[in-house]
């Protein structure tokens, strides 16, 4: 999923960026737990799940270290900025995340707090973007997974550092790139990246639209 951005993120970076990202490691997972965290307090199926914002960052912030050292092992988490200031989850055609038994240890904090028992109400959700994604996707492809750029730093081009140069080697590969949102606004800011709004589904009872976005390769 993707957080919001402005849109001066997209377009004051040329087409052929220097890309200046970095491939994260465990001495970022810190880093990139604030980042995520924040970048997403206010996200659409994040505020579904955990309505009490007093209490939201928190538990956000756990589901994000549990997944960040998961993509940091496996080669997935990039970032922009010495302190920190953007990162991009990205899954590859040729690799899929990879769990090893010790690693549900880095799960227990999330288990133990409120977050699985509240996600239960958001499994249409979740149907739904897994559904748009085997329907959309059913091929090697690039999935930008999650991205977030922290609110004092939008407008600076960062977001673009982190988007175009993966986009470009799906062109190199000539496969597909998907992604996809719940956030309204971040269509026509994907749009402008040559992804194309594919479907966009309306799960009742929820008050969320899942938004699927495919970009064909170049």
């Amino acid at each position: 999923m993707v957080s919001a951005f402005d849109f001066k993120d997209y377009i004051t970076i040329p087409i052929m960026a220097d890309p200046h990202y970095r491939k994260l490691t465990l001495s970022d997972l810190k880093s990139m737990t604030q980042v995520l965290a924040q970048s997403f307090e206010d996200d659409p199926l994040v505020s579904f799940i955990l309505p009490n914002k007093k209490t939201r960052i928190k538990t956000v912030a756990k589901f994000f270290r549990a997944m960040g050292r998961l993509n940091i092992q496996n080669n997935m988490a990039f970032g922009i900025s010495d302190p920190l200031e953007g990162v991009a989850v990205w899954n590859f055609p040729d690799k899929s995340l990879s769990v090893k038994p010790k690693d549900f240890l880095t799960f227990i904090p999330l288990i133990l707090s409120s977050y699985p028992y509240k996600a239960q109400k958001a499994r249409p959700i979740f149907r739904q973007i897994e559904a748009n994604h085997k329907k959309y996707a059913d091929e090697p492809h690039f999935y930008l997974d999650n991205l977030g750029v922290l609110a004092s730093s939008r407008g600076k081009g960062l977001s673009s550092k982190l988007i175009r140069p993966f986009l470009e080697m799906a062109d190199s590969q000539k496969v597909i790139a998907y992604t996809d949102t719940v956030t309204k606004e971040n269509v026509p800011l994907y749009e402008h990246f040559g992804f194309k709004c594919m479907e966009e589904n309306h799960v009742s009872r929820t008050g969320i639209t899942v938004y699927a976005l495919r970009r064909s390769a170049r």
